[in-house]
């Protein structure tokens, strides 16, 4: 393979994580700008939203979290795996319910649960966008 057929295999592979890494690190650093180092319950609170997150999205998805399905084989726009919207708009949206959780006061460990959840579901809402988005244009 040549490598910009290697790199295009590679960029294809990796675009998805990559931006749901940057999603939802840059909200735990926002969390941790906020509010200070987390101690191990609010990290798992913050792992538990984002769990909850995923767990709710395949339900949805796939009609329950314990079934299976075949994967089809389907092409990928380059333009669909930037992720514009999905990381940045999410980053947004996590500063936004960050400075939102501490005007109103709640306890610390809420704004935790809520931004793990927050940006697992959220990111993957926007990557529906951004397809829609781009398919339109093909």
């Amino acid at each position: 393979m040549e490598p910009s057929q290697r790199l295009a295999h590679n960029l294809v592979a990796e675009s998805k994580a990559y931006g749901y890494t940057l999603a939802i690190w840059g909200a735990g650093a926002l969390l941790i700008h906020e509010f200070g180092t987390p101690d191990a319950f609010e990290i798992a609170l913050y792992v538990g939203g984002a769990l909850a997150a995923i767990a709710v999205l395949t339900a949805v998805a796939f009609g329950g979290v314990l079934t299976e399905r075949e994967r089809e084989g389907q092409g990928v726009a380059a333009a669909s795996m930037v992720h514009i919207l999905a990381t940045g708009g999410n980053l947004v949206v996590s500063y936004a319910l960050v400075v939102l959780v501490e005007r109103v006061g709640l306890p610390e460990p809420v704004p935790f649960v809520l931004v793990g959840f927050q940006t697992t579901c959220l990111y993957n809402v926007f990557l529906l966008f951004e397809h829609a988005v781009v398919e339109v244009f093909e």
